[in-house]
Parts: structure tokens; C-alpha cells; sequence
């Protein structure tokens, strides 16, 4: 697991008036989810403990990351922070009890702790796949998912895999249309801004017409080896996490 930050080590009160700063810059109101076919809807960084990584992204960034919930998979939970309207990082680890060797072959990805993939997000489903395709990637048939928040309220989405990308060993990308509101970006911590999310290797070359032609925040690396890193803003200074 590797995160990088670059801190100026403020006063508290400089700390605080940063936050303050993030939090009116990067509020994400449903208002403001981005009106196009596909976006850039959130970052999955698998761990493999999770209070631990959560603990240190918030002594890292200066947020505290919130606790999602567990997965209905029965052996996974998240943390949430916001990345910006409609954006956010998802810390995903073994839930308590659970050790690496439960979660079969997916333990190598989270052993190593990696940002292991991303979600794009759907507007509608059959209008999002249609753009998707015509960038040279399969979509998977749609699959119905949720999960129950910690205050009991229950997120449903739809997702579709995709394949065609190749970002290193045990990554993966899909894309998800959320079925519920609000969106997790609005409920989750504040402060914390994308700066880039940068997709590396051959195949990524694929996206660059959708991330032009909808100004995502992702920079494509073609000529670098296989690789998913994230650059955030936060309170404390800039955050690489790959």
C-alpha cells in the first residue's frame, strides 16, 4: 500500500480554514452530477485492513473518512470520502472478522493494497453502453446490487462490467447507474478534491476520446506500463495514491 502526501504542516487553524475552503469547493448537491452519458463516478482502493487504512488516509489528507457499510458479498465493508459533485473514493477491506485468506482470489489485489480499479458513471444504462462500445470495450450483461448504510437506509445500484482495459494484474473497471438517492458523493466526508485519476498502459488509450469529449479528470499515460494511481487535493497538501 502505497500513499504519498506532501505537507506544509499547518496551524490548526490554517488546517481548519483550508477544510472550510475544500468543503465549499468540492460539496457535491445532486444538483450537480455532471448531465452526460458517462462520468467519472468513483475510485476503488482495496486495502487489506480497513480501519487502518482509513485511520491513515484521514491522518494523511486531513478528512476523516465515513464508514459505508458492508457489502452483501458478506466479507467486505468501505469507507467514503467525497472527491468532488458526484465523485467519491471507496476504501474497500476485509470487514471485521474476515481474514484475506476468506476472500479468495481476490486476497492478492488486497494484501498488496493497490488502487485496484474505477466506476464510471451511467446516466442511462442502454445510452451509456452504446458510448462504451463504440470505444472498443465489451459491457457485460447488467447485474442489480446494493447495500444497507450503517443508519440503515439502503443504496441500490446497476452495474455492468467492462472489459478491454488492461491497468495491471487483478484491476478491473465497470460501470454503475445509481438506482437511489441521494448519491454517496453527498453524504460522504467533504474536503477532499480529484485532481487526477491516471490510467497507464496501452489499452488506455481507448478512453481518450470520452475523456476529452466530457473533460474527465483522468490523464492517460499510453506508452507507461499497466497502472492506476489517483493525485487528490486535500486540506494538508496534495495525496498520491497508487
Amino acid at each position: 500500500m502505497k500513499v504519498r502526501s506532501v505537507s506544509l504542516r499547518p496551524r490548526w487553524l490554517l488546517r481548519a480554514f483550508f477544510a472550510m475552503i475544500f468543503m465549499a469547493v468540492t460539496g457535491a448537491a445532486a444538483a450537480d452530477c455532471p448531465d452526460r452519458a458517462v462520468s467519472l463516478d468513483h475510485i476503488v482502493w482495496t486495502v487489506p485492513d480497513l480501519e487502518t487504512a482509513a485511520a491513515d488516509f484521514a491522518a494523511r489528507a486531513g478528512v476523516r473518512p465515513a464508514y459505508g457499510g458492508e457489502h452483501t458479498n458478506g466479507t467486505t465493508a468501505n469507507f467514503l470520502v467525497a472527491l468532488g459533485p458526484c465523485s467519491y473514493l471507496e476504501i474497500v477491506g476485509p470487514k471485521k472478522g474476515v481474514s484475506l485468506d476468506m476472500l479468495g482470489d481476490q486476497a492478492p489485489t488486497y494484501a498488496r493494497g493497490t488502487v485496484a480499479g474505477f466506476a464510471f458513471g451511467m446516466r442511462d444504462s442502454d445510452e451509456a453502453a452504446e458510448t462504451l462500445k463504440m470505444l472498443g470495450l465489451s459491457v457485460g450483461a447488467p447485474r442489480d446490487g446494493g447495500r444497507e448504510k450503517p443508519d440503515g437506509t439502503r443504496l441500490k445500484w446497476r452495474t455492468v462490467n467492462l472489459s478491454g482495459l488492461d491497468f495491471g494484474e487483478g484491476t478491473f473497471a465497470f460501470a454503475i447507474r445509481w438506482l437511489s438517492e441521494p448519491h454517496p458523493a453527498e453524504t460522504s466526508p467533504q474536503g477532499v478534491r480529484l485532481r487526477h485519476l491516471i490510467l497507464s498502459g496501452k489499452t488506455a488509450a481507448k478512453l481518450d476520446p470520452l475523456v476529452e469529449g466530457a473533460s474527465l479528470p483522468i490523464l492517460i499515460e499510453k506508452d507507461a506500463a499497466p497502472d492506476i494511481r489517483v493525485v487528490l487535493e486535500t486540506p494538508n497538501g496534495p495525496m498520491t495514491i497508487e
